[in-house]
């Protein structure tokens, strides 16, 4: 009995994760960087079934603030010139040129320039799942 009632629990908190994952993802809305963002690379994951690397480079301009997002998906940043702060719920980062920065999944955040003068060049490598956003808005 107390097997059961503990598998039964399992079973029902497990399904409610998974709802909740599945109502996150069917109501995201997908952020846009207003930065200017090329794309290098975009392909599906090999050896990773339903999963897409995608690699993209932006340039920042000097005091430039982005909207706040998060990735449900493995970030990956590298700072090619300036500096990058990063502020995240209780806590500011800031990354040099030739630093790399991996982001938390699913973590709120906010990217600025802070320089008054100098523009900011990064590398972006995510890891995410085919056709969905790899960027989602946070209000």
């Amino acid at each position: 009995m107390r097997k059961t009632k503990l598998l039964l629990g399992t079973t029902l908190a497990l399904g409610m994760l998974a709802g909740m994952a599945s109502f996150q993802a069917a109501n995201a809305e997908e952020y846009v960087s207003k930065a200017q963002v090329k794309t290098l690379y975009k392909a599906p994951l090999q050896g990773v079934e339903g999963k897409e690397m995608i690699v993209k480079h932006f340039a920042v301009p000097a005091k430039f603030v982005g909207g706040k997002h998060m990735h449900p998906g493995p970030v990956f940043v590298y700072v090619l010139e300036g500096e990058l702060t990063v502020k995240l719920a209780g806590e500011t980062k800031t990354f040099k040129a030739g630093e790399l920065y991996a982001e938390d999944i699913n973590a709120a955040m906010v990217g600025r320039n802070l320089s008054a003068s100098d523009d900011l060049e990064f590398l972006v490598f995510q890891v995410g799942d085919i056709g969905k956003p790899m960027m989602i808005k946070v209000k």
